[in-house]
């Protein structure tokens, strides 16, 4: 048997003639090249789902593309805000490094400067001993001579005045012989009385074995020289006593100056030397941490730089590709309304066939798929194109009109209708995806905002707080400083009063003495001419005593006048330590008070901005739960509602389907009657 179509006839289904027992299988073979023979409809169909696949692909891409916005906007901030923070860090470790090697320049110089002042003072202080020591040998030497002189002459004349005036014996003129010849050699005679000691000596070798020389005149003219020259002598000594003494004393003095200078000069270097190792460490640790912030800061900006040439190629590329799915879309809708438009009266006479007839009991299978249909998917708007579909099959069966289209145009409008609401959905669910995203990114943005600017406040709270602690420590410390100098210069002028005090009374103890010493001698010096009395010798035990009070108070002059040069030295140095510790901390007060200032002016810039950060939170807080409630709160998410509509039209176009498949069957049916 075979199914072949009529002689002169074509293979386009509007005719087939059916020969042999498989009838069947020929209606069968004549419905598929029927279907196959429409390639309109084809091509309509598969223009729509290519639309809906590139819909659907925009969509991905799309979500995509905002999760790569999100990315590129926290990152960029991010790197900004460590970049910000590097360039900050930079500038404080270059303030770092200034500081210390301006430091480090001042504590050279110091350094030099105090190095020159101990090698002056060491110097100063060794030349002093070494013109001490020549001093006090000279003293020792003419102290020597001195004493020689004044014991050579006290046994002269001890000698001449235990001899009887008229009687002389030859053992005393050879003492006086011998005494004479050594106050001749002695440096410590004067040139007159060496020349009056010549003369009597002269006077002895001419007059050896005269009476004259015996006598009481001449004799007295000998003690009265040796007398003379004894109390010049002891007046000599007692004078370079004095200048010993008071040499010894400005010895004292000055080496204990330059001790002490040498000493506090010393400290000072040492803590410079300090201060300086301290500063080259600072300077070398700030200069490492700077290489490698200007590393990380360098790396920062190379980053932030290549995020966002990243990020615009990006989207560059995103944009090219909606344009060109754009496009897409607007040529295949385009090509599907000229179709439309263009071959709808050609594809009705080409493929005139499916519009025979068709009774109701072919749509049967039609209206069960769509009731079975909203039955699944519990649809109202199924229900009512099954009702509406229903209803036209009856109401053609009555009056013998075609069904056909009137059913193809109410399923095709269901199919319309639910393209528009998931195109519509898919333009909320964009919508809703597009807000959500964005208003995330600023909420998070403001809390990032707020968590920065809250750390700068606790970082400036944190400042001010310890700018106020030091600022009180200062004010207490220049209060200390202060009431410490009016103490100080209490007990300066205190100390002032008792050394004038003392020291004139000392000076009176010395000047008495020592006048009362030259009385004494001058009296006893002339009576010791007319006779040799024990009261010449008590006044010589007398003077004796006088002499050690007087050298006691030249030496308890010396020591307080010395701790008076020592305490005013003391006092004027504490002062001006004092003086300078007061300036730099009123300088410190004067700098922290104005950055106290300063960084509460910034504490309220910074709550002013947080502020402000937090009334833009609370807005886009406010406008994020009503996105939330349009977008989220809803029964039926949109996945499941988009699973669920393109099930209800791949219901529909398999009800389509079949009413076309049906059309066809009949058509092969009627044409196997009409050839049998």
């Amino acid at each position: 048997s075979s199914c072949l179509p009529p002689e002169g006839s074509n293979r386009n289904g509007s005719s087939c003639v059916f020969r042999g027992p498989n009838m069947k299988l020929c209606a069968a073979f004549c419905f598929s090249a029927a279907h196959a023979a429409n390639p309109v409809s084809k091509v309509l169909e598969l223009l729509s789902g290519l639309e809906s696949k590139i819909v659907a692909e925009g969509e991905a891409e799309q979500s995509e593309f905002s999760k790569f916005v999100s990315f590129c906007e926290e990152n960029a901030k991010q790197l900004q805000r460590e970049q910000n923070d590097g360039t900050d860090r930079v500038a404080e470790l270059n303030a770092s490094i200034e500081k210390s090697s301006s430091d480090i320049e001042s504590d050279e110089a110091g350094i030099a400067e105090l190095s020159s002042v101990i090698s002056g003072a060491e110097a100063d202080l060794k030349e002093a001993e070494k013109v001490r020591a020549k001093q006090h040998s000279d003293f020792s030497a003419r102290a020597a001579d001195l004493s020689e002189t004044i014991d050579t002459l006290g046994r002269a004349i001890g000698a001449l005045k235990q001899s009887s005036f008229s009687q002389i014996s030859s053992r005393a003129t050879g003492r006086v012989s011998e005494a004479l010849q050594v106050l001749l050699q002695a440096g410590s005679i004067a040139n007159a009385d060496s020349q009056r000691l010549q003369a009597l000596m002269q006077s002895r070798e001419d007059e050896q074995d005269s009476m004259a020389y015996r006598s009481q005149k001449g004799m007295g003219a000998v003690i009265e020289v040796f007398e003379d020259m004894l109390e010049k002598a002891e007046a000599q000594h007692a004078e370079a006593q004095r200048e010993e003494t008071k040499a010894a004393h400005s010895h004292s003095m000055l080496t204990s100056s330059l001790k002490n200078k040498i000493k506090n000069s010393s400290k000072e270097l040492e803590d410079m030397k300090h201060h300086k190792a301290a500063a080259e460490e600072a300077l070398a640790t700030a200069e490492g941490d700077l290489k490698v912030a200007s590393k990380d800061l360098d790396a920062d900006r190379a980053d932030l730089a290549s995020l966002q040439t990243d990020c615009m190629v990006k989207a560059s590329d995103h944009q090219a590709s909606v344009d060109d799915r754009n496009e897409e879309l607007k040529a295949l809708a385009s090509a599907k309304k000229i179709i439309a438009d263009k071959t709808g009266g050609a594809t009705d006479r080409a493929y005139s066939f499916l519009q025979l007839r068709t009774k109701s009991e072919d749509f049967a299978e039609v209206v069960d798929a769509l009731k079975q249909l909203s039955r699944q998917h519990k649809d109202f708007s199924l229900s009512l194109l099954t009702s509406q579909v229903s209803t036209t099959v009856k109401s053609a069966a009555h009056t013998g009109a075609d069904p056909f289209a009137k059913v193809k145009g109410l399923i095709e409008d269901m199919i319309s209708k639910l393209v528009e609401e998931a195109k519509s959905e898919a333009d909320a669910k964009a919508y809703c995806d597009k807000e959500m995203a964005e208003t995330k990114l600023k909420k998070e943005e403001h809390e990032e905002d707020i968590e920065h600017l809250s750390g700068k406040m606790r970082k400036a709270e944190s400042a001010i707080a310890r700018l106020t602690s030091d600022i009180a420590e200062l004010e207490s410390d220049l209060g200390h400083l202060a009431s410490m100098q009016k103490e100080m210069d209490e007990n300066r002028a205190a100390e002032r009063a008792d050394y004038d005090s003392q020291a004139k009374d000392y000076q009176q103890g010395v000047e008495g003495i020592q006048m009362a010493i030259k009385v004494l001698k001058e009296y006893y010096g002339k009576s010791s001419l007319l006779q040799a009395s024990s009261g010449s010798a008590d006044s010589s035990s007398i003077i004796g005593i006088l002499e050690v009070a007087e050298s006691d108070f030249t030496k308890l002059l010396a020591e307080v006048e010395a701790d008076e040069k020592e305490a005013q030295s003391y006092y004027e140095k504490t002062t001006q330590e004092n003086k300078v510790a007061a300036a730099e901390k009123k300088t410190s007060l004067k700098f922290k008070t104005k950055e106290q200032a300063e960084t509460k002016s910034e504490l309220e810039e910074l709550t002013g901005d947080r502020d402000s950060e937090q009334g833009e939170l609370d807005a886009v807080l406010e406008y994020y739960s009503k996105v939330k409630k349009q977008c989220v709160a809803k029964p039926e998410p949109y996945e499941e509602r988009k699973h669920r509509r393109e099930a209800e039209m791949e219901g529909l176009k398999n009800a389509l389907d079949i009413l076309e498949g049906n059309a066809i069957g009949f058509l092969a049916v009627k044409t196997v009657h009409r050839h049998q």
